[in-house]
């Protein structure tokens, strides 16, 4: 099953690819889509910078699946 971006609909194969893509791209409408879903994309961001591991790209790859379902 492929995972489309919420924002511009590019797909992937899995959502954690997803999650690293709207980090990566972080325009308005990427950052607009994680503040819509309940989550604050400069707290991400910064959890992600200093906290090991991928917790930020977790908890919008979850955030992605939960946007596919409705789809």
């Amino acid at each position: 099953m492929a995972f489309k971006c919420p924002a511009c609909k590019k797909q992937w194969d899995v959502s954690l690819q997803v999650a690293r893509h709207i980090f990566g791209t972080g325009d308005k409408a990427h950052r607009a889509w994680i503040e819509s879903q309940g989550e604050s994309y400069a707290d991400l961001l910064v959890q992600q910078a200093t906290t090991p591991g991928n917790a930020s790209y977790e908890t919008v790859a979850k955030l992605v699946e939960k946007a596919q379902d409705k789809l």
